[in-house]
């Protein structure tokens, strides 16, 4: 217990030590606020598994706290994506982006494990079966783009988002009935929304800022004592 506190504190301190004289302002779901969510995301998911290898029990399920958060900031970023720029050079980004990385950091795991051989690479490379147990998150993921993909290819207007969560939904269905593990049960199944979660933020942005901003100004109203300016910082103006 005594490491996993003093890993605990470390993990603490090293994430915050990266806003430490951070020049950059956070926005409500910028590139910079999205990137720390993915940050604490994966630090969370780090420090449950080691939690669990340490003994402690149960722990291992907050990692599907850091998971979801990942998910849901990896769906706002890909709509945010396409209505900036469509789905121009949508493959090549995934593949160069997250699937390459992946693939030379699982080849280098396998060989450096002893734990190689050409059929379970393969398989890995090829998203069917993972060769290490956060595997199955990569083919996951990948399983999103393609549903992502294919909706905003056929479907180009708001009726896209309800396509997009039917597909997921289907795709629950399927999961939870005919690709249960037993060893992993539901673990792709509880995450089903997250992603199209993401999605639905970055579609409803303007309406979330607005009712924010409203909120803000409500505030501002009721307290009285605070200025624009004071509250929204240099871009206040921005926001009136």
């Amino acid at each position: 217990m005594k490491s996993f506190a003093a890993f605990t504190v470390s993990i603490i301190f090293f994430y915050l030590i990266g806003f430490v004289k951070r020049p950059e302002k956070f926005q409500w779901m910028d590139k910079n606020y999205t990137t720390a969510i993915k940050g604490f995301s994966i630090l969370t998911v780090v420090w449950a598994h080691t939690g669990s290898k340490l003994g402690v029990g149960g722990i291992q399920f907050i990692a599907g706290i850091g998971v979801s958060l990942f998910l849901i900031c990896s769906g706002y970023g890909l709509e945010i994506s396409y209505q900036k720029n469509g789905l121009q050079g949508f493959w090549k980004k995934r593949v160069l982006g997250v699937c390459l990385p992946f693939w030379g950091v699982e080849l280098v795991g396998l060989l450096f494990t002893g734990d190689f051989s050409i059929k379970k690479y393969f398989l890995d490379f090829a998203f069917i079966q993972p060769a290490t147990s956060y595997g199955w998150f990569m083919g996951y993921i990948v399983i999103c783009y393609l549903i992502f993909y294919g909706v905003k290819v056929l479907v180009r207007h708001e009726k896209s988002l309800m396509i997009l969560f039917g597909a997921f939904a289907i795709w629950f269905i399927l999961d939870s009935v005919f690709f249960v593990k037993t060893n992993m049960p539901a673990l792709r199944a509880r995450q089903m929304l997250s992603f199209p979660v993401g999605i639905l933020l970055a579609m409803k942005k303007e309406k979330i800022e607005r009712h924010l901003t409203q909120t803000k100004s409500m505030q501002i109203l009721m307290g009285g004592g605070y200025s624009v300016p004071a509250l929204y910082g240099d871009n206040a103006i921005a926001y009136c």
